[in-house]
């Protein structure tokens, strides 16, 4: 008789006790609009790609010092280097009267892969500040973020 097999799951995590510190070596700073940076990676190993599906989720606290700004920000899931889900943030953001411009978004997306390939495969969370109107001075860093890979095979 052998193991039964069942689902596994492959992680990697960081958590941030504040977001708007740039000390924190787990904080990542977006200076600039084009800037991006690969926030969290998992390999996979995949033996029957046939027979497998990939479940994966992800998710990166997005913290930003602004006044009035509009600002846009792509997340990006990759496998083995190529884009296979896109999502585009545009926020409108005002902070209320008597605040000191601090605004933090938790954007989460899931994807289930049934086109890996035999082998590892890599996956990555990519984030790039893409554009900003009204706010030169804006601040944004990417704080706790996650990824996670849950492997079934049929």
């Amino acid at each position: 008789m052998g193991l039964k097999k069942g689902p596994f799951v492959v992680a990697q995590t960081f958590s941030v006790l504040d977001p708007y510190d740039p000390a924190d070596e787990n904080i990542i700073v977006l200076l600039s609009d084009g800037d991006f940076e690969i926030v969290a990676t998992v390999d996979v190993c995949v033996t029957q790609p046939k027979k497998t599906q990939i479940c994966i989720d992800s998710m990166a606290q997005i913290a930003v010092i602004s006044e009035d700004s509009t600002f846009e920000l792509t997340y990006e899931l990759l496998r083995n280097g190529i884009v296979i889900a896109t999502i585009n943030d545009e926020m409108d953001y005002e902070p209320p009267l008597g605040t000191d411009g601090r605004h933090t978004n938790f954007p989460n997306f899931p994807l289930v892969d049934n086109k890996s390939s035999a082998g590892i495969n890599k996956y990555e969370l990519r984030v790039t500040r893409v554009s900003t109107s009204g706010a030169e001075d804006l601040v944004v860093f990417v704080g706790s973020r996650s990824l996670k890979a849950t492997v079934f095979e049929c």
